[in-house]
């Protein structure tokens, strides 16, 4: 087994993480949105579903996707450039607000990765070609 893959799941264990596709929830088109339960919390993670990852219904998968956006956003100068990178329109006050929700989310998360930054556990390089574990994540389910 891939170590990112054991390190994946125990994250998702010890975290007692609840991912759910909120399928009728649309805060902007052309992006799903999730909601993550994270120990004792729960919020709102919106995700650009590019590999149409969800529908492999893979929790690991979607806690790859959840972890990612969050580092994206954690990554972005600020609510502009985080628009810009997803080609959605900075004009919706429904996007500032989750973007608002979402910043005031990670310092909270942040504390349970040894370097303080979140991370994925895949490589960003594998979850584009389809490599490694998230081939794995995405044959498997």
């Amino acid at each position: 087994m891939h170590t990112e893959l054991q390190q994946l799941k125990d994250f998702y264990t010890t975290h007692k993480v609840e991912i759910n596709h909120m399928k009728n929830h649309h805060i902007h088109s052309g992006l799903d949105s999730l909601q993550f339960k994270f120990r004792d919390n729960t919020i709102v993670v919106l995700i650009n579903d590019e590999y149409q990852d969800l529908a492999n219904q893979n929790p690991l998968l979607n806690l790859v996707l959840v972890l990612n956006e969050l580092s994206y956003i954690d990554e972005s100068l600020d609510f502009l450039n985080w628009c810009s990178e997803n080609e959605v329109n900075a004009s919706s006050e429904k996007l500032r607000l989750y973007y608002i929700e979402i910043l005031a989310f990670l310092p909270h998360i942040k504390t349970f990765f040894s370097d303080g930054k979140i991370d994925g556990f895949i490589s960003d390089l594998d979850f584009q070609l389809n490599a490694g574990a998230v081939q794995y994540l995405r044959s498997n389910e």
